[in-house]
């Protein structure tokens, strides 16, 4: 089963503050005001082993977040279709050393865009 498919049960929902569910993980997203903006901030749980592929995967998530707030949306990316762009690769192997793991060598290369 992939992660597109996979049950989601909303396990809290505060709007418009928290939302929290399970997809797979426990993942759980706030939102508060924060130097006269908002901050969001993202909990979850990610395995040791995959912690600086996660991260990664996030970042770029998050990137992606920041262009479409920006007015300048480049579409969806998620999952594995992050690592296929060079810039996960840095970004994984600057959070395995930020985290103090040996970097995951998977997927080996990525692709630019």
């Amino acid at each position: 089963m992939d992660a597109h498919s996979r049950q989601r049960t909303v396990t809290r929902a505060d709007a418009p503050r928290v939302l929290e569910y399970n997809w797979g993980d426990r993942i759980r997203w706030e939102l508060e005001s924060f130097g006269g903006g908002t901050r969001l901030t993202l909990w979850t749980t990610i395995g040791r082993r995959f912690i600086s592929m996660g991260a990664a995967g996030w970042h770029i998530c998050f990137d992606v977040l920041e262009r479409l707030l920006a007015g300048q949306p480049i579409g969806r990316i998620v999952g594995a279709e992050a690592m296929k762009f060079s810039g996960w690769q840095r970004l994984n192997a600057e959070y395995a050393k930020q985290f103090g793991i040996e970097q995951p060598n998977w997927p080996p290369h990525g692709r630019s865009h």
